[in-house]
């Protein structure tokens, strides 16, 4: 008698992508004016994705990690994402102001190799 391994846990399920986030490119550089670094976002573009919290945990999936990871997000596959860039994503509060959420993306994946999904393992950075 075999055992059924359950689902998979890479599988992208329908309907999981129903977040609309913006991918962003993080560009810093020397503050003329102070000892500081300017930072400016460049090159946004607007996906749908799924956003799942994860906690901030030091080993993720038997994964480790050095920095905290707080959220994974995957999206259909892009190939010119990398660590250089920063995730938003808005969403309404109860008394209908917006919320802003920036994600410092930490690592790239594609899920099992097939260049069909990207997961980003990212850390939550501010909430706005």
């Amino acid at each position: 008698m075999t055992r059924d391994p359950g689902p998979d846990p890479n599988a992208v399920r329908i309907g999981s992508l129903r977040w609309r986030v913006v991918i962003a490119t993080r560009e810093q550089e020397p503050d003329p004016d102070s000892p500081g670094i300017v930072e400016t976002l460049a090159e946004m573009q607007s996906v749908r994705a799924d956003v799942q919290p994860i906690g901030a945990l030091t080993f993720y999936a038997t994964e480790q990690v050095e920095t905290p990871v707080t959220h994974r997000i995957i999206i259909r596959w892009l190939d010119w994402v990398d660590t250089t860039h920063v995730i938003f994503r808005v969403t309404k509060r109860p008394d209908q102001s917006n919320m802003i959420e920036r994600f410092r993306v930490r690592r790239v994946l594609s899920i099992d190799g097939r260049q069909r999904f990207l997961r980003m393992d990212c850390e939550l950075e501010q909430r706005a």
